[in-house]
């Protein structure tokens, strides 16, 4: 069973946030702290939930795919979060209760780990294109998708750094899985990790409050 813990980086404390029957994961903090988006599957079907800091969970996806990877607009009136509804995993909006909800793509087999940028209002994310994952990146309607990546391997789970100018994600362009970060358009890609093995899903931390 997969459990979500929080960890108290000061303190080195471990909070336990959700243990229910099944998958918790993909958990997301909105933007002001004090809640978390994340996926459980303990109805018997991935879904996204919203969970405050008492660890109550309330419901706001209900498809019969799965709704995972959930990631919050800056302001976190809405959330970007990847659903197989329409028979392909694709990218979605709704807003924070669960209305209102969007499909933003349509083309491809397979697109994922959407993430908002936290202050040019985009949204990264990889797709599945010629036999590989590529990143790409759009405005949060879905229109004007732009590919950041061609021809280099796998490249795949982008995350905005705080001033929303560079996106850090991971790649096995030159064999195994490490970290890179490159430019929000693509440019002066920079290799960050070498030689501690298969280096993935990485995500930018924000500035302190």
């Amino acid at each position: 069973n997969i459990d979500l813990y929080e960890l108290d980086f000061a303190t080195r404390n471990v909070r336990l946030i959700s243990n229910k029957r099944g998958m918790n994961s993909g958990a997301a903090y909105h933007p002001n702290g004090g809640k978390i988006a994340a996926t459980l599957s303990f109805s018997g079907n991935p879904e996204i939930y919203v969970i405050d800091s008492g660890g109550d969970a309330r419901r706001v996806t209900s498809s019969f795919g799965f709704d995972v990877d959930p990631t919050w607009s800056p302001d976190g009136s809405r959330l970007a979060f990847v659903s197989s509804r329409s028979g392909m995993p694709m990218i979605y909006s709704m807003s924070s209760d669960g209305g209102s909800v969007q499909r933003l793509t349509y083309a491809g087999r397979y697109n994922a780990t959407p993430s908002w940028s936290p202050t040019n209002n985009k949204i990264a994310f990889a797709g599945w294109i010629d036999g590989r994952f590529d990143l790409f990146i759009m405005n949060p309607d879905g229109t004007n998708i732009e590919r950041l990546t061609k021809n280099q391997g796998n490249n795949e789970d982008p995350s905005f750094s705080p001033d929303g100018n560079f996106v850090v994600f991971s790649s096995n362009r030159a064999g195994g899985s490490n970290i890179y970060v490159m430019n929000v358009d693509g440019t002066f890609t920079k290799r960050l990790t070498y030689g501690i093995g298969n280096c993935v899903a990485p995500k930018w931390s924000n500035p302190p409050r």
